[in-house]
């Protein structure tokens, strides 16, 4: 059974940027990864009480007070180190990138999640084999029923069977399939608009530039999504790839 996770991601500077990203498991790998992750966070004395998201990473006022920013880096490396093994990845993401006015976004995530979903492997031969559950974190602007008929027949395409209907959760330090794609989503977006931030460089000298606050994020994103062996990346108009 293929386990399917999505979430979405925006950025407050750049109020149009929209991404959507999509994690994917075999069942037999969940289980092992879900008990590390916690693990983890109970080792770095995370409060399993507040989950652990991407837009708590470089925060001092968001998530778990009591972690500093350097260890909750330390924890996410960890985290997503969880996705790999030497030989193979145990997860998958693909994740796309779309610009569009803010109050549209739920709009644009129905239109572009089948082409997401799209990406999937083809279903395995075999009973029981093509089953797929498909989780997303909860959207307040998304009704379920439609997001069900929009789901159910994208993945078919695939070859896989939807088990019993879509779940759409609160995310917190049980769903950690929507906290990889959360997390996954989150590096993405803040790699993308830090770069792509023409005044935060301007005028920065060299030593400037070395001890910035945001270049200083965009070094740790892309050293934490480097984490991670399997991420395909797209641009929404043609879902164009990009591997990292």
């Amino acid at each position: 059974m293929q386990l399917i996770f999505i979430d979405e991601t925006g950025d407050d500077k750049f109020g149009k940027y929209f991404g959507l990203s999509l994690a994917t498991i075999n069942y037999t790998k969940y289980a092992k990864v879900k008990e590390d992750f916690q693990k983890i966070l109970k080792k770095g004395k995370w409060d399993p009480k507040v989950e652990f998201k991407g837009s708590f990473l470089f925060s001092a006022t968001k998530g778990d007070p009591s972690i500093s920013i350097e260890k909750r880096i330390e924890l996410a490396e960890q985290i997503l180190e969880l996705t790999a093994s030497s030989a193979n990845s145990r997860m998958k993401f693909h994740y796309v990138r779309h610009s569009a006015p803010a109050a549209e976004h739920g709009k644009e995530y129905l239109r572009i999640l089948p082409n997401l979903l799209a990406k999937l492997p083809k279903a395995p031969s075999g009973a029981g084999k093509n089953l797929a559950y498909f989780c997303c974190d909860y959207r307040s602007d998304i009704n379920l029923s439609e997001l069900n008929d929009i789901v159910v027949p994208a993945i078919k395409e695939r070859g896989y069977t939807l088990l019993e209907q879509v779940s759409m959760l609160h995310s917190g330090c049980e769903t950690i399939g929507i906290l990889y794609a959360d997390i996954i989503g989150y590096l993405a977006a803040r790699i993308d608009n830090i770069s792509n931030d023409s005044e935060l460089f301007e005028g920065l000298k060299q030593e400037e530039l070395q001890e910035n606050g945001k270049i200083k994020k965009l070094r740790s994103s892309q050293s934490l999504i480097g984490k991670v062996k399997y991420i395909q990346q797209y641009e929404v108009k043609v879902l164009k790839e990009k591997t990292i």
